[in-house]
């Protein structure tokens, strides 16, 4: 029997309730700086001429979403929390950037966006404590990076004080990177662990570990 994430606390029932208070009359959400430094290092702010597509996986409030579509980009930004979702779609249409951003719900175990090819896929922090095949979400999203394209990965390389998810055996970059089977085709891009200094609730702060990966995908590695 398939996991219920419609209403289990571990699935789709423990997103909504975390994003239950979320205001989007608020201040935008700030984007990840692990994730901004790894686009800019990339050299994908500004964006590829043409209509740059974008896909988030897993987007939460959407900061990240939000920054990327202000750069330029066309983002798609996808959960499994109809309430986060709304609440971005408001924060986009209020920010000017209605037009740039859309979104669209899935429980990545079961759907994803519909056929298309994108420019960039990215998960950033894409963990959860649903029983989620996590490696095939992220090998099926990597099947539809376009020809050129690029995708990325940051991942929690070790656990905050105030973190949901306590554990002490986050994977390495080279255990991300393996997970990832790409397979030929493909350029490795970056792969490694980034310490960063973390702030969490009441102005507390704590030395974290981020895993980062990316590759891009050779011209031609996307046709089957």
């Amino acid at each position: 029997m398939e996991p219920d994430t419609t209403t289990s606390p571990s699935g789709r029932g423990f997103w909504e309730q975390r994003y239950r208070d979320d205001d989007p009359s608020g201040p935008l959400p700030t984007p990840n700086p692990a994730f901004t430094a790894l686009i800019g290092e990339l050299s994908l702010v500004p964006p590829p001429a043409g209509t740059p597509r974008a896909l988030e996986l897993a987007c939460g409030r959407g900061g990240d979403a939000l920054w990327l579509a202000a750069a330029g980009w066309h983002v798609t930004a996808v959960d499994i929390a109809e309430h986060a979702l709304s609440a971005l779609a408001e924060r986009a249409r209020r920010a000017g950037l209605g037009d740039r951003l859309a979104v669209e719900r899935h429980d990545l175990a079961r759907s994803a966006p519909g056929a298309g090819r994108w420019d960039l896929v990215y998960a950033n922090y894409f963990h959860t404590l649903v029983d989620l095949d996590r490696d095939a979400v992220l090998r099926r999203a990597a099947r539809s990076v376009a020809d050129g394209g690029v995708l990325t990965v940051v991942d929690h390389g070790s656990s905050a004080p105030w973190s949901w998810e306590q554990r002490d055996d986050h994977p390495s970059a080279e255990d991300l990177w393996h997970s990832l089977a790409l397979g030929n085709g493909w350029t490795r891009l970056m792969c490694e662990g980034r310490p960063r200094i973390a702030r969490g609730p009441d102005g507390r702060t704590a030395t974290v570990l981020d895993t980062v990966v990316a590759a891009r995908r050779a011209d031609g590695g996307g046709r089957t």
